[in-house]
């Protein structure tokens, strides 16, 4: 009689305590629901049909227990290639993120480019800091990945990771280096109302920054060395080679650069007296109104005078007329030559700096004071420093006007040149006592005083400092040293206004002389054009065109503008032509001095150099064009290339116009240029030049 389906009841099958966990996983609880098509099906059949599967069960439970290690080894496998691979990530990320900055950081340390380096080295230590924070992040997968590699193999993530950390302790070094310029607190005033004892303070500032410098530096050199050993496995970095070759390359070169400062707080110490002795300096106050190569005449001087680390005596010289030509009254001949021929047959110390390379006006200068300063054997200096009118002016503008109450004259940055002038070439003269004494700059020897007593106000210091950083980087404010090893130290500071020796590439410097020309050059308006076409065979053509505008008036002391000028080119440069194409290029606009040629091509400072006469006049424009080639700029089989063109100005130049124009060959395109005329192959810059200026234009096949 068939069963009701009321009559049916749930069939429970015994687990035995002995049986395993994966047979108990193995076991379905059976319940028929009333509502199941197959709930009349007959039940014993069910459980004959289970009976002969009993001896299948083994099998099955197996087959469970397989999937299920399968399942959670994958599971936790994905977790942990995905934290590896997020590590990697990571990694390359920081490396590829740090490898920007590196190029421009190994070149300023390289060339000990202080304001260069400055600008580096904050973005770097950021990305180096926050490189390093990010791998703590990552640190266990970091160590499972080295783990998988093979026993005796370096890591490819070792590699990286060694190289980021590398690169975080370069720019520590660096870092805690400039730390030491902080923290020192000021020495007191004993006289808080004297010039002389405010500097002899910051001189004893300096000298207790001097004496924690040394370990400093020392410090800085061990964390470079330790950079060196991190990054000296760059082949196990795979694709990340090339950038901890630089991470090492820039290690090295930040432990020679510490090591060969290690010896500057002993020259700072004896050169400021730090340590005993005694030196000398020269201060030029330079008048760019009236340019010359060095940066501007020499209308007056100051000497320096230090002793045991203190300043002992400022004397401001009244009339350099008068030292040269009590030298020239005792038959001394210097005779000049080239452009100067024409100004003057006799060299003296105002007309010394006749190098476009401050470092060789200034010996030029110090060899003629040593021959100028009236003693049987002279008065040696140790170095000169030069400062010139638009320095002044500036510090002018922080300092507030000056009250020249004996002169009826309040001296402001608008009046300076003007009134200073006209005091000491017209108002000095009008009052016939000072005739005999004849000491016409006498107004600067008496405003100096209250000029340095301003600047080194408290209040004044943030907006002074600004004004001298930017008066080093633009040449205004330059330093020679007899000392070597300091000379090398302030051109690293681009302080030098020396001429570069060693740039590859394009090169291009003008250097103008104001002569006979009167106070008219800060008027005049220069504008370099150059034009290059790079030729498909790796050669270059170029075209340059000097223009000069003169914005003035033929009111004193202004007037027309004879300048000299020379032009430094490439010494592989081969120069085709110069054209002369507007103004006057008679020496000093006079036709009837006789010159040799109108056009001198010389070398100097591994530069090409030519020169000649483009005077102009005010309201009117000069212009002159010189065409002339370069062989080898890359070679035909080259992938990539770089045109470089390292540009420097002239010392005591306000600013310059630069219009840069090239035209490169088909196949190939530049990439950090943006803006430019991909149909035609041109690239057009523009700039106004207040510093030294490098252009790098990278250019790859298409």
């Amino acid at each position: 009689m068939p069963k009701r389906i009321e009559d049916i009841k749930r069939v429970v099958k015994k687990v035995d305590s002995r049986q395993s966990i994966v047979d108990s996983f193995g076991d379905e609880i059976q319940e028929i629901n009333p509502e199941d098509e197959g709930s009349t099906r007959d039940i014993e059949g069910q459980q004959e049909k289970k009976k002969g599967n009993e001896n299948r069960r083994p099998v099955t439970n197996l087959f469970g227990k397989v999937m299920l290690v399968v399942i959670i080894v994958a599971i936790f496998g994905s977790f942990f290639a995905f934290a590896m691979l997020r590590a990697k990530a990571k990694i390359e990320s920081q490396t590829a993120n740090i490898s920007q900055d590196l190029d421009g950081f190994q070149v300023a340390v390289s060339k000990k480019d202080f304001l260069a380096l400055g600008n580096y080295l904050k973005s770097f230590n950021d990305k180096s800091t926050n490189s390093v924070i990010i791998l703590q992040s990552a640190g266990q997968d970091i160590q499972v990945l080295n783990l998988l590699y093979p026993a005796g193999r370096e890591s490819k993530i070792t590699s990286l990771v060694d190289g980021v950390r590398a690169a975080h302790l370069v720019s520590s070094s660096f870092e805690n280096l400039a730390k030491v310029f902080s923290g020192v607190s000021p020495a007191p005033n004993s006289s808080p109302d004297d010039y002389l004892s405010k500097i002899n303070s910051k001189l004893s500032t300096l000298a207790a920054i001097n004496g924690k410098l040394k370990n400093n530096i020392s410090s800085a050199n061990f964390s470079s060395r330790l950079a060196v050993n991190l990054s000296n496995s760059p082949q196990s970095a795979g694709g990340n080679q090339k950038t901890i070759e630089n991470i090492h390359k820039l290690a090295e070169t930040s432990a020679d650069f510490f090591q060969y400062f290690s010896s500057i707080p002993s020259e700072l110490s004896s050169n400021l007296t730090f340590s005993g002795g005694k030196k000398s300096y020269l201060i030029l106050f330079q008048n760019n109104a009236e340019l010359r190569p060095g940066g501007g005449f020499i209308g007056s001087f100051a000497r320096l005078d230090l002793e045991n680390g203190h300043l002992t005596a400022l004397d401001f010289q009244k009339n350099i007329y008068t030292l040269d030509s009590e030298y020239l009254a005792t038959g001394a001949n210097n005779p000049s030559s080239g452009e100067f021929f024409f100004l003057t047959p006799n060299l003296t110390m105002r007309d010394a700096n006749t190098s476009a390379d401050f470092a060789k006006s200034a010996k030029n200068v110090s060899d003629f004071y040593q021959k100028e300063s009236g003693s049987p054997a002279g008065e040696s200096v140790d170095g000169v420093f030069a400062i010139d009118t638009t320095l002044f002016r500036n510090l002018f503008g922080v300092v507030g006007p000056i009250e020249m109450s004996k002169y009826n004259l309040t001296v402001t940055p608008e009046n300076f040149l003007a009134q200073v002038q006209y005091q000491v070439e017209i108002g000095y003269y009008q009052n016939q006592a000072n005739w005999a004494t004849n000491q016409p700059k006498t107004i600067l020897a008496d405003m100096m005083p209250i000029f340095l007593d301003k600047i080194f106000q408290s209040q004044n210091a943030g907006a002074v400092l600004s004004q001298i950083i930017s008066g080093l980087n633009q040449k205004h404010l330059m330093f020679y040293f007899s000392s070597p090893k300091l000379e090398d130290l302030v051109a690293g500071l681009s302080a030098g206004g020396i001429i570069n020796q060693n740039s590859s590439g394009d090169y291009l410097m003008l250097s103008d002389a104001n002569l006979g020309g009167q106070k008219s050059s800060l008027n005049v308006a220069e504008t370099a054009d150059q034009n290059i076409t790079i030729n498909s065979d790796g050669s270059a053509s170029e075209k340059l065109t000097i223009s000069r505008t003169h914005n003035g008036t033929m009111n004193w002391p202004d007037g027309v503008n004879n300048n000299y000028l020379k032009i430094y080119l490439p010494l592989a440069a081969t120069i085709s032509s110069t054209n002369f194409l507007l103004g006057n290029n008679d020496p000093m606009s006079n036709s009837s001095k006789i010159q040799p040629s109108k056009i001198a091509n010389s070398a100097e400072f591994g530069k090409q150099v030519v020169g000649f006469w483009q005077n102009t006049k005010p309201g009117e424009t000069s212009q002159t064009e010189i065409n002339y080639s370069r062989a080898e700029i890359f070679s035909p089989s080259d992938q990539t290339f770089d045109y470089v063109i390292n540009l420097q100005k002239q010392p005591g130049v306000e600013t310059l116009n630069y219009n840069l124009y090239i035209v490169y060959p088909a196949g190939w395109h530049p990439q950090n240029v943006v803006n430019y005329d991909s149909l035609n192959r041109k690239i057009y810059l523009k700039n106004l030049i207040t510093s030294d200026q490098v252009f790098r234009l990278h250019f790859i096949r298409s």
